[in-house]
């Protein structure tokens, strides 16, 4: 008999002898029956046989799905000849039809687990066979039609179902024709790590200084995760309440809501880019789908953050789905989300499989069609490695921008947000209507800065975030929209005049939502192109989505696009007279397409200053980032002016002109200055702005009618103005000449106040922080008392003011048994500090106070401040009499046994006492006189009497 190796081949148990002929067709019969029989049992090469897999005979079935597996990177257009159903990576696929190609390693039958993520699968693959998991499902069916499951929820908009499905009924339950797709139910996690705000990359301070009438007041925003501080002082009186807010308060919101539309009136960091926007929240801890549309609709909502991600997904999901679907269906609705923080992680799932830094966006929801995926980017607009990047699951550009997110994408996609608040506010101050989101997105993409040469990218999309460039776009209608059919061509001409360094075209369109866990998301094919005056045609910038790493970093190609709903063409140095734009339906499902195009124009030996703007305030001493915006390139050499240009002063030499950006720190003066950028042949001098330092206020006192404010002196300022809030913004207060002001609170309508320096031409300079004058820790004119006890039982006092204006004595007194009485009086004069030491403070608990008189007689009291003293090993008990508690003092820390008892020695109350002080409760005593003993190691160590009285 023989057994078997490891390589399943027979070998003999001993040695064989010589044999007869009759013997070999039984030994020929024996390895033929051991052939066939290991021929029937599956072989798993990889995981992803076991995971897919359901025999190893799959050819002997004509119809699929099929899991194969290739030695090479198959053709694309043979998979779609094969009916590619699911990629599962570079090299496996699920097929509906068995392939015939030379370079198939395997190809086997295979069940219906593609229909599920593999997330979910995963967790399907850890759990005992007796358990269950829930999960939420996509069918296209009603809910009581699913079978092996037990439904907890149904949503008939998205037809998604949340269910229970038991483990061992799982080949059953997917297999089922109704299930599309079924997930993980996933918990979101914001995504930034610090508050690093600047509005000045993404061009955003240029666009609130040269628009101050668009602050998105006309629009509503909603901020989809926990909810944030709807009284902090930059957001207050914009919050639109619902019932679709999250119960939990977090940080993160707030920074969010923050840079979406804070007032600034905290100070310069607590500005936001739509400074008037309303706000909304809605929680994305009870679901990751979106909102209802009653939601919207009944808060006037146009514009969604979602700064928050799951896993990597990389597929077509139920949520990808149902955004897709709903701004659609609204067609006005924009949804703006971070690409992710795991710009450095491998590619999970899908085609892109394994790829390092690449086809790694946090949620299945960011693979929709018509939403804005948001990279992040640093202060010099180089995308960051953590941001992730794209393509999208089925080769889609993403992320279709990047903003400022140097320390994670979602404040990022917060900044973009705030833009598209600011486009949608300008097109309703024009047109009273709201703009479809593609004209949204078409302008967002468009007005994205890219330096001369640079193309469309996985990593920074179509280009930088540009506010000033978006609304630009919008104000100057360079506009166009219409409707695609079938086959059917539309065009547009566009003048190009002479000495054009650039011109720009994007096409976007909302796409109707595919099918859940789609190939390809895309629904409706439209293609752009262009033709100059010299007759040449051009076509949208196209990226490989070949599933290696090389092809990805491949720069963009002129080519035919027909994955995305955004294309882009740009063309430098056209050539100067009509350019005819066509827009073909290649493929439109049903009905017309409506479209939507946005186009610039760069002039060639273009300058323009864009930060700091005219009449904008710098602080002093601090960083200021210097932008501009140019076609030229070279070196170049920065210096400022402090006296109207009569002398310039050096910033920088060899700074290429092409950079756009230097960080200058500003001198500490109070005084307008002018920039100017010199190259060879010319100089571009700027506007003039104002440099100021930031004055601090403090409070001096705050007594029950009165509040004393005061400021440091500002070289150079005539003048001083003061702000309070109104409802939602700081407002002008008073203008005062003296470095302080007292607040009536009789007539002051908030308790929060700022200061600007007012300059002898009139200018102001940067306001101060806003203050709560209630949360400065000063009293009426106390700011600090302290009670200290000293090594040899003495009592050290010190006295903080705030202010000494009308002071002018202070009384040290202490608590005694008549009443308060005063230690010492000193005359205050300048001073501010001030110490006493009491020599002769008795044992027990202590109570001080002081007590200020002012100028014309009145009595300030501070609150009093209490200090132990212990004179060696003493104990103490007080009060006596006693009504419900008293107190144990001891000054040596040890454990004791505390025993009540009354006058006949009948123990009524003992309990273990372990601190220094410790509290102990005898209102249920009787009234009467009892003795209190106190033991330590078996030793009674204190004994009194205490009189206990109501």
């Amino acid at each position: 008999m023989a057994t078997l190796n490891q390589n399943h081949l027979p070998v003999a148990n001993a040695p064989m002898r010589i044999i007869s002929s009759k013997i070999w067709p039984l030994l020929f019969l024996q390895l033929f029956l051991y052939y066939y029989t290991a021929a029937q049992q599956p072989h798993y090469p990889d995981s992803l046989v076991q995971r897919y897999a359901t025999d190893t005979f799959s050819l002997q079935r004509k119809s699929g799905p099929f899991l194969v597996k290739f030695a090479k990177l198959p053709d694309e257009s043979k998979l779609q000849q094969w009916g590619l159903v699911q990629p599962l990576s570079r090299y496996h696929y699920i097929l509906q039809h068995a392939p015939e190609d030379s370079m198939l390693i395997y190809c086997y039958s295979a069940g219906y687990n593609f229909k599920a993520s593999i997330p979910l699968l995963q967790q399907l693959e850890k759990i005992p066979a007796q358990d269950s998991i829930t999960m939420q499902v996509s069918c296209n069916t009603e809910k009581k039609s699913l079978m092996y499951a037990r439904v907890q929820s149904y949503s008939t908009q998205y037809h998604v179902a949340i269910a229970k499905v038991k483990k061992q009924d799982w080949p059953l339950f997917i297999s089922q024709p109704a299930i599309q797709f079924a997930d993980l139910i996933r918990r979101p996690a914001p995504e930034i790590i610090i508050n690093t705000g600047n509005l000045a990359v993404n061009r955003i301070t240029f666009a609130q200084q040269q628009f101050p009438l668009i602050t998105g007041k006309r629009v509503a925003v909603s901020v989809k995760e926990d909810l944030f501080d709807t009284t902090d002082i930059d957001l207050q009186g914009r919050y639109i309440s619902s019932s679709y807010n999250s119960t939990l308060n977090t940080a993160h919101a707030l920074i969010m809501a923050t840079l979406i539309g804070g007032a600034g009136n905290s100070g310069a960091g607590g500005k936001g880019v739509a400074p008037e926007v309303k706000l909304s929240s809605a929680d994305y801890n009870s679901s990751l789908f979106p909102d209802e549309d009653a939601y919207y609709q009944q808060s006037g909502i146009t514009v969604q953050n979602h700064s928050y991600g799951t896993g990597i997904e990389n597929y077509y999901g139920a949520e990808a789905v149902a955004y897709d679907q709903q701004i659609y269906a609204t067609d006005t609705l924009v949804h703006v989300y971070s690409s992710g923080n795991v710009g450095t992680s491998p590619a999970a799932g899908g085609r892109y499989q394994g790829i390092v830094g690449y086809a790694n966006l946090s949620g299945n929801f960011k693979q929709a069609k018509n939403i804005i995926v948001s990279g992040g980017t640093d202060g010099a607009t180089q995308v960051m490695a953590l941001s992730s990047k794209g393509p999208a699951y089925d080769g889609r550009i993403l992320p279709h921008v990047t903003a400022y997110g140097e320390d994670g994408t979602s404040g990022a996609a917060a900044l973009t947000s705030g833009v598209v608040a600011l486009l949608q506010d300008t097109w309703r101050m024009l047109h009273n209507t709201s703009a479809s989101a593609a004209l949204i997105k078409a302008v967002v993409i468009n007005s994205a800065f890219r330096s001369t040469g640079i193309r469309p990218s996985f990593g920074g999309g179509y280009g930088n975030l540009h506010a000033y460039g978006a609304i630009k776009t919008i104000q100057d209608n360079r506009l166009l929209q219409g409707n695609a059919g079938n086959h059917t061509v539309t065009s547009f001409d566009i003048a190009i005049p002479e000495g054009i360094q650039e011109v720009k075209v994007t096409l976007c369109w909302n796409d109707p939502p595919a099918t859940v866990n789609a190939v390809k998301a895309l629904i409706n094919d439209l293609d752009v192109t262009a033709t100059t005056a010299d007759g040449k045609t051009w076509l949208p910038w196209t990226l490989s989505t070949y599933p290696l790493i090389d092809s990805l970093l491949l720069p963009a190609k002129r080519g035919r696009d027909s994955i995305n709903n955004t294309e882009q063409i740009s063309i430098e140095h056209p050539v100067a007279g009509t350019m005819r734009l066509r827009v073909t339906g290649a493929q439109v499902a049903a009905g017309t397409q409506p479209f939507y195009l946005a186009y610039e124009l760069v002039p060639a030996k273009s300058f323009q200053w864009q930060n700091p703007a005219a009449g904008a305030t710098a602080a002093a001493g601090q960083a200021l980032p210097l932008q501009w915006q140019t076609t030229y390139s070279g070196n170049s050499e920065l210096s400022y002016s402090s006296d109207s240009g009569h002398t310039w002063q050096p910033i920088a030499q060899n700074t290429p002109v092409e950079n756009a950006l230097y960080n200058w720190v500003t001198p500490n003066i109070f005084r307008p200055v002018m920039l100017k950028l010199t190259l060879t042949d010319t100089s571009f001098i700027s506007d003039p702005f104002y440099v100021s330092p930031v004055l601090t206020m403090r409070a001096g006192f705050n007594c029950t009618d009165t509040t004393l404010l005061y400021w440091n002196r500002q070289a150079g300022a005539t003048a001083y103005q003061l702000y309070t809030m109104s409802n939602t913004a700081l407002i002008p207060y008073s203008q005062v000449r003296d470095t302080f002001i007292f607040i009536p609170k009789a007539t002051a309508a908030s308790l929060y106040f700022a200061v600007s320096p007012v300059a002898a031409g009139g200018w102001t300079g940067i306001r101060s922080y806003a203050i709560d004058y209630t949360q400065q820790g000063v009293g009426c004119y106390v700011q600090n008392l302290l009670a200290d006890p000293t090594t040899d039982n003495k009592v050290a006092l010190s006295l903080t003011l705030g202010s000494t204006w009308q002071l002018q004595t202070v009384y040290w007194e202490r608590l005694t048994r008549e009443g308060w009485i005063t230690l010492q009086q000193q005359p205050v004069g300048d001073a501010m500090n001030f110490n006493y030491l009491d020599n002769s403070a008795p044992e027990g608990l202590l109570r001080y106070r002081v007590k200020l008189l002012t100028v014309n007689g009145q009595y300030i009291y501070a609150d009093p401040v209490t200090v132990t003293i212990i004179a060696g090993n003493h104990i103490l008990l007080f009060p006596n009499p006693v009504s419900s508690q008293f107190t144990v003092l001891d000054g040596t820390p040890r454990s004791r046994k505390l025993v009540i008892t009354d006058m006949s020695g009948r123990i009524v109350l003992q309990r273990n006492l372990e601190d220094i002080q410790e509290t102990v409760e005898v209102q249920r005593l009787a009234n009467g006189i009892y003795n209190c003993s106190i033991y330590a190691d078996n030793k009674r160590i204190y004994s009194t009497q205490f009189v206990k009285q109501y």
